[in-house]
């Protein structure tokens, strides 16, 4: 399931599924440059369907750094780097403690979610 989370073309006609993969598009980009990098490549829609699938898998601290920074970042003035700095440091801190130990964290997350809901994802081979 985490794999199809990753496919770009795949379809995805459970909630569960989409959710997955919505995070871990965010999750990704965080993982590469930053929370703020995420934050500011993700389009609305995607960083709210990212915000709702960190939201549904029980990880509410990064839903909410997620919401967070790019309420703040929405608010910079684009010529105050140093402002930017701090609120990049801030969003990483932040990010590394709502998950400790990134991808294993968000596994747990999403174990436990498929463990209590299974119908929120499609069966495998489909």
């Amino acid at each position: 399931m985490w794999n199809r989370a990753c496919d770009p073309f795949a379809p995805f006609t459970h909630p569960g599924d989409a959710a997955l993969a919505a995070l871990l598009l965010c999750h990704g980009m965080a993982m590469n440059g930053g929370l703020l990098h995420a934050v500011e490549g993700l389009e609305i829609e995607q960083r709210e369907r990212a915000v709702a699938g960190y939201r549904l898998l029980g990880l509410d601290a990064a839903a909410d750094a997620v919401e967070d920074v790019a309420r703040q970042a929405a608010a910079l003035d684009e010529d105050d780097l140093a402002a930017a700095e701090r609120l990049e440091e801030e969003a990483n801190r932040r990010y590394d403690a709502a998950l400790p130990e990134w991808d294993e964290t968000i596994d747990r997350a999403f174990r436990e979610h498929l463990r209590r809901h299974p119908e929120q994802y499609a069966p495998l081979g489909d």
